[in-house]
């Protein structure tokens, strides 16, 4: 009898587990699912994303330049461009947030009051803290 009633509760066990599959995500939910605007909270988050994830966020930046190596051409970084992304302390819009990116993040973040990307005039530069660890 015993036999019987662990056979039946193995049994059962089996095809319970079968109707009941896991749920399993490749990908594990974001942290940071928004960006802040104001540019001082700004530079405090941006470094943690990765490119993929600001353009998840943000979207496709207005202009993109690569710096490519001449042998490999394998891209060794990038300048992303956003207009009207961030905000100063009295809440008017930079025209242009420059992202100066390095091996997938962002390292340096400029500020620039002229929206003409090719200008040589100096914005408010930025270099991003990398956290040691992030918990």
């Amino acid at each position: 009898m015993k036999k019987i009633f662990l056979i039946l509760v193995l049994a059962s066990s089996w095809a319970f587990g079968e109707n009941h599959p896991e749920n399993k995500t490749d990908n594990p939910a974001p942290l940071i699912t928004e960006i802040p605007t104001p540019y001082w909270e700004f530079v405090d988050i941006i470094g943690l994303l990765t490119t993929d994830e600001i353009i998840e966020i943000l979207g496709e930046p207005a202009k993109k330049i690569d710096i490519k190596m001449k042998s490999s051409k394998e891209v060794i970084a990038s300048t992303w461009y956003y207009h009207n992304l961030n905000t100063d302390e009295g809440g008017k819009y930079f025209p242009t947030t420059e992202l100066d990116i390095i091996d997938g993040f962002v390292e340096e973040v400029v500020f620039m009051n002229d929206v003409d990307e090719k200008s040589v005039i100096e914005g408010q530069k930025y270099e991003i803290k990398k956290p040691d660890t992030l918990f």
